[in-house]
């Protein structure tokens, strides 16, 4: 009876491990998505535009030192990844046109091919024709008819990974300030040269519409954003739980770096923040390099990128495990101010209805409601585009990130969390981070 037991019990955990074994795979992989995103996405865009020809450009280079990352608004578009790609798109017909640079044989070599080198391309990636970069001119100029002739294309700002349109204008704003610096942006020297090289072209700014279905997440976006939510949120609770006075903020950075590389993130939402003692007020501190001491609060902000789609999160918590009678009154009182501006999230409602679920809790707790306030849109940017005068609609994603910030008494508390509304209310994307304080406390264990 006995052998027969412990086979049984061995035949069980045999069976658990191979039922453990895909999951963890499974994890791990990258979701992706398929040509006919893309070519939904392209079609929706058309019956906005209504008319014209639409032109896009792709990144010219990588950021030296990282990966290659395609421009926000062209990947949205076309799924393509290679460097100085071009769409062209008739807006009546929905004929869509991808022109690649020829790759020599040494470049592809060391960095590869592009969609120019793979046989039947255009039908596999959903366009009518996948040209060379060299045929665009040409293609141009027979598009036009007498009279002018309306181009769409971007004319406001890119927005990077983890910069939106208005903080790339801010950078570029900052950068005239040096006599030295003059040059224009990519951007507006395309914008230049389409208006002097095509001087019947009647260009107009794409990037309104393009925001707005930016704005409402697809089914595969927010499948792939739950995922990244689940990754990223672990990441932070490992970091909570490799805590401890003594240890540098980049060893917490670690932890949770690891986490994600591991979990299939092709890089970080934004660069993280880990702010210890002082610096936890410093907004957007990026050394991580102070070594941490008991009876201070650490501040983490910190996510991934996946498959174009970020996230963002930040948690509060003190160093030793316990935090003082100020700081816990100061963290429960964010945290309230974070589940009633939530609990506030429907379809139809405004942003400053949310907001003001926030301000009177804080002002309730007593203290200041300055920054009791909604976060940003998030998607292929961490600060994505969008329009916060409209109301919520389903499929929007966004974050909720009441801060107190009382640098005279070195406390900054933020507890955020990427939320997705629905028809009914919010999902939190990132629920698998601990913020109760007995929950966050228990991870941390000296």
């Amino acid at each position: 009876m006995r052998s027969v037991s412990m086979i049984r019990i061995r035949l069980t955990i045999l069976l658990v491990g191979l039922l453990l074994i895909p999951t963890a795979r499974i994890d791990a992989e990258r979701i992706g998505y398929s040509s006919e995103e893309f070519a939904a996405r392209r079609q929706a865009l058309a019956r906005t535009l209504r008319e014209g020809t639409l032109i896009m450009f792709g990144a010219t280079g990588a950021t030296p030192g990282l990966r290659f990352r395609q421009n926000n608004d062209f990947f949205y578009l076309t799924g393509n990844e290679s460097p100085n790609a071009v769409l062209v798109m008739d807006v009546a017909s929905g004929r869509s046109d991808l022109f690649m640079p020829k790759v020599s044989a040494t470049q592809s070599r060391y960095e590869g091919g592009n969609w120019l080198n793979e046989a039947d391309a255009a039908r596999a990636h959903g366009f009518s024709a996948v040209e060379p970069l060299t045929n665009l001119h040409e293609f141009l100029a027979r598009q036009h008819d007498p009279g002018p002739m309306i181009v769409w294309t971007r004319m406001s700002q890119r927005d990077e990974v983890n910069e939106g349109r208005l903080d790339v204008a801010i950078d570029q704003a900052r950068r005239f300030n040096n006599p030295f610096a003059q040059y224009p942006s990519e951007d507006a020297a395309r914008i230049t040269a389409l208006r002097q090289q095509f001087p019947y072209f009647e260009l107009r700014d794409v990037t309104p519409h393009l925001d707005r279905l930016r704005l409402i997440k697809t089914p595969r976006e927010i499948e792939i954003l739950r995922r990244n939510g689940r990754i990223s949120a672990e990441a932070v609770k490992r970091a909570i739980q490799a805590t401890a006075g003594g240890k540098f903020e980049y060893e917490i950075h670690a932890e949770a770096a690891y986490w994600l590389l591991k979990n299939g993130m092709q890089g970080d939402a934004y660069p993280a923040i880990v702010g210890s003692g002082p610096m936890g007020n410093q907004w957007h501190y990026e050394d991580n390099g102070r070594r941490m001491q008991a009876g201070e609060l650490v501040v983490m902000d910190y996510a991934g990128s996946l498959d174009y789609l970020t996230m963002d999160i930040t948690r509060t918590w003190p160093v030793s495990g316990r935090f003082t009678e100020a700081q816990l009154k100061a963290y429960r009182a964010d945290l309230e101010g974070q589940k009633a501006a939530i609990a506030a999230i429907k379809p139809g409602v405004s942003r400053d209805v949310v907001r003001k679920a926030a301000e009177d809790v804080f002002r309730r707790e007593g203290f200041p409601p300055a920054y009791a306030y909604l976060g940003h849109y998030v998607g292929l940017s961490v600060h994505d585009v969008g329009d916060w005068n409209l109301p919520f609609e389903p499929g929007m994603v966004l974050t909720m990130e009441p801060i107190i910030d009382l640098p005279e008494q070195k406390l900054h508390i933020r507890v955020e969390d990427t939320v997705l509304v629905t028809a009914t209310g919010v999902e939190v994307l990132s629920a698998g981070v601990p913020k109760e304080v007995d929950e966050v406390l228990a991870l941390i264990k000296h």
